[in-house]
């Protein structure tokens, strides 16, 4: 059985380590070494939520992460590190980099699975996820910070692609549209 309380614990210890990153990877790779037990604990944990927090400080979030089936984000950022482990379904990370003439362009592709192990997303990454149509994602994402409270994020509006203050209900108008349309696209 995963002790979900054990976890969180190492992880603020881990955080605040010399080498957090790395720590908490193990962890993570710990975690998922019974992904049956820390799926259940999970669905204890946050019945019924698409993004559950589950642990938050100024150092460290832990979060639940459930996206549908033909999801699609917009370009953001998160400004700390992630730690993002796929129990079921796949995400496809868009990683982005700037440009000399301030917009942002596609850096690399990452798809992640179950399969795949730990994805470290570094502090100054940006990017946008998609699931496949007709397979949901379920993960754990692990923050160095409070991503909840991070107030100096940005989103890109997808249709102007203006960088635009992160605002998580606008997030979340985007993604409806951006799946809309690929869902109407077939």
């Amino acid at each position: 059985m995963f002790n979900f309380e054990k976890f969180i614990d190492d992880c603020k210890k881990a955080v605040l380590s010399d080498q957090p990153q790395a720590q908490i990877k193990v962890l993570m790779e710990d975690a998922f070494s019974d992904p049956k037990a820390l799926q259940q604990a999970l669905e204890d944990a946050s019945p019924g939520k698409s993004v559950a927090p589950l642990y938050s400080d100024e150092n460290l979030t832990i979060l639940r992460v459930a996206t549908p089936a033909n999801f699609i984000s917009p370009i953001h950022n998160h400004l700390m590190w992630a730690m993002i482990g796929i129990l079921e379904g796949e995400e496809k990370n868009y990683l982005y980099r700037r440009t000399s003439d301030g917009g942002v362009e596609v850096e690399q592709e990452v798809t992640l699975k179950p399969e795949t192990g730990i994805f470290t997303l570094r502090a100054d990454a940006i990017h946008a996820i998609e699931t496949p149509p007709g397979q949901a994602m379920c993960g754990l994402h692990v923050y160095g910070g409070n991503i909840l409270e991070r107030s100096s994020r940005s989103a890109w509006n997808p249709e102007t692609m203006e960088e635009l203050p992160y605002n998580f209900d606008q997030i979340m108008t985007f993604a409806k549209k951006l799946s809309a349309e690929r869902a109407a696209a077939g």
